[in-house]
C-alpha cells in the first residue's frame, strides 16, 4: 500500500512537472513570436513622451497603462506581420525554427493571440483617456498596413519607424489628450522614426537574396547592400541632428553626456557592421540599439529631478 501511494505521488508530481514544461514552452514560443525583446527600441521612447507632456513623473497608472499598451501595440502588429508574412517564412531558412513554420504555434493559436492582444491594446486606451481612445485604431492600422509594403515601395523602413514614432505621441498624448504645439515631441517621433528605420535597412541584409528572389522590396534589394548601408548611414545622420535639436527643449549637461553616448553608440554600430558576417549585423541592430532608448529615457528623467545641471 505504501509503495502504490508512493508510486502515485510520484507519477503526481512528475505529471504536474511536465504540465509546467508544457505551460513554459508555450509562453516562451509567444515571447519568442513576438519578439518581445524588441520592445527595448520603443517602449523608453514612448514612455518619454508621458513624461515630457507630465513634465515630471505622470504617475505610476499611466506608466503601467502606456507601457502595456506600448507591448500589446507591438505584440499585436508583430502577430500580424507573422501572419501576413508566413507563406514567405516557411521558405527562408533564417526563420525556419519560427513557431509558424515549425507548426509549434498553431495559426488557430496565433490569430487568437492577435485578437486578444489587440483587445487588451483599446482596453488600455480606454482606461487612460477618450481621445487615445478614438485614436487607437489608428495605431492598429498602421501595424496592419506595415508588413503589406513589402510589396509596394523599397522605402517600407521608414514607415515602419513612423509606426513606432506615432507611439512617442501616443505616450504624450496619454497624460495631455490633444496635439502639443510644442515641436519638441514632433522632433522626438521623427527621431525615432528614422533612427528605426535606419536600423531596420540594416537588418534586412541577411535576407537579401531571398528577398530579391520573392519580389519583397527593401533598400538592400533596390541598391544593393554596399549603397543600402550608405542610405543607412545618411539616415542616422539625420538621426544624429534631430537628437542634437532636442537639446534646445531638454537643456541639461546630462543631455550632452547622453549626446556623446548615442553618437558613440550610433557611429559604433555602422562601424563594426560587416554584411558578410551576419554575428555583426546583431551586433549592430540589438546590442547597440538597446541602450539608446533605455539611457534616454533615464536622462530625460534626470533632467527634470536634477535642474543644477541646466545649461
Amino acid at each position: 500500500m505504501a509503495r502504490n501511494a508512493f508510486n502515485e505521488t510520484g507519477y503526481s508530481g512528475e505529471s504536474r512537472s511536465t504540465e509546467k514544461e508544457v505551460h513554459e514552452s508555450k509562453l516562451k514560443g509567444f515571447v519568442d513570436y513576438i519578439k518581445l525583446e524588441h520592445t527595448v527600441f520603443d517602449i523608453p521612447f514612448i514612455v518619454a513622451g508621458s513624461f515630457i507632456a507630465a513634465g515630471k513623473y505622470p504617475g505610476t497608472r499611466i506608466i503601467i497603462l502606456v507601457i502595456l499598451a506600448g507591448t500589446l501595440a507591438r505584440a499585436t502588429g508583430m502577430s500580424i506581420n507573422r501572419l501576413l508574412g508566413r507563406k514567405y517564412d516557411v521558405i527562408n531558412p533564417r526563420k525556419r525554427k519560427w513557431g509558424l513554420v515549425t507548426g509549434s504555434l498553431s495559426m488557430t493559436s496565433a490569430i487568437t493571440f492577435t485578437v486578444i492582444t489587440a483587445a487588451l491594446f483599446e482596453l488600455c486606451t480606454f482606461l487612460l483617456n477618450r481621445f487615445v481612445l478614438i485614436l487607437s485604431p489608428i495605431v492598429l492600422a498602421l501595424f496592419i498596413i506595415d508588413p503589406m509594403l513589402k510589396r509596394v515601395t523599397r522605402w517600407r523602413h521608414f514607415f515602419m519607424g513612423l509606426t513606432i514614432g506615432v507611439g512617442v505621441m501616443a505616450g504624450y498624448l496619454a497624460v495631455i489628450p490633444h496635439f502639443p504645439s510644442s515641436p519638441e515631441i514632433y522632433i522626438l517621433v521623427v527621431t525615432t522614426a528614422t533612427w528605426i528605420g535606419g536600423f531596420d535597412m540594416v537588418y534586412t541584409i541577411p535576407d537579401v537574396d531571398y528577398d530579391r528572389e520573392n519580389n519583397l522590396k527593401t533598400v538592400m534589394t533596390a541598391y544593393g547592400v554596399k549603397k543600402g548601408m550608405i542610405i543607412s548611414d545618411i539616415t542616422h545622420a539625420f538621426t544624429l541632428l534631430f537628437f542634437t535639436l532636442l537639446i534646445f527643449y531638454i537643456s541639461s549637461y546630462l543631455y550632452v553626456a547622453e549626446l556623446i553616448l548615442i553618437y558613440f553608440l550610433i557611429i559604433y554600430q555602422h562601424y563594426v557592421l560587416d554584411p558578410d558576417d551576419p554575428s555583426t549585423v546583431r551586433v549592430s541592430f540589438l546590442n547597440s540599439n538597446s541602450f539608446i532608448g533605455i539611457s534616454f529615457l533615464c536622462v530625460l528623467i534626470l533632467t527634470q529631478y536634477v535642474p543644477l545641471l541646466a545649461l
